[in-house]
This record gives structure tokens, C-alpha cells and sequence, in this order.
């Protein structure tokens, strides 16, 4: 009898365990996306205005928001996705990822 109840209170306790982590793992994702997408436009943005302000070193007598500016910024951004300053902003879902998996397989070694 009392082998039969300690199974299920350990199925039930299981069971509650894979709901939670599901629920922690999607709040996680939900937290991470929302960081991403700011550091996204703030890493593109900190581009942008480095962009900006050599075009208005190079170009002293056409400074301001002039169409050739523009076509050049416009230009040198084609690239931005693909370098290694984009692409670091995916850590934002790799690490604490991995490190809350890690926390979670820690705590829960037996």
C-alpha cells in the first residue's frame, strides 16, 4: 500500500516537473526575445550613427540629412546583418539558455 502511494506521489511530482520546466523555458524564450530585439536595434542603431558621422567627416560641406548621405549609410548597412557584431546579439539566446539548463541539471543531480 504504502509503495503504491509513494509511486504515485513521485509520477504526480514528475509530471509537475516537466510542466514547470516548459513553462520556465517559454517565459525564458518570451524575455530573451524582447531583449534581443532591443539590443538589435540598439547594436543597428550605434551603427547607423557611426556611419553617420564618418560620412560628415569625409564630407564637411555636405553635412545634414542629404540624399547621398542617406544612399551611402543605406549602402554600407547592406552588410550589417552578417557581421560578427550582429551575430554576437544571438547570445542573447544562447546563454542564459545554457546556463539555466545547466542550473536545473545541477540542482537536480541524484
Amino acid at each position: 500500500m504504502r509503495r503504491a502511494q509513494h509511486d504515485r506521489v513521485r509520477a504526480v511530482t514528475t509530471r509537475g516537473f516537466g510542466v514547470a520546466f516548459i513553462r520556465l523555458w517559454l517565459v525564458l524564450l518570451v524575455v530573451q526575445m524582447v531583449f534581443y530585439v532591443l539590443l538589435r536595434l540598439y547594436v543597428r542603431s550605434l551603427q547607423l550613427e557611426r556611419l553617420e558621422n564618418r560620412w560628415d567627416a569625409r564630407h564637411p560641406d555636405q553635412a545634414g540629412n542629404t540624399a547621398a548621405r542617406r544612399a551611402f549609410v543605406a549602402k554600407a548597412m547592406t552588410g550589417f546583418n552578417r557581421s560578427l557584431r550582429a551575430r554576437l546579439t544571438l547570445l542573447v539566446f544562447v546563454l542564459p539558455t545554457a546556463a539555466i539548463l545547466a542550473i536545473v541539471i545541477l540542482v537536480n543531480w541524484q
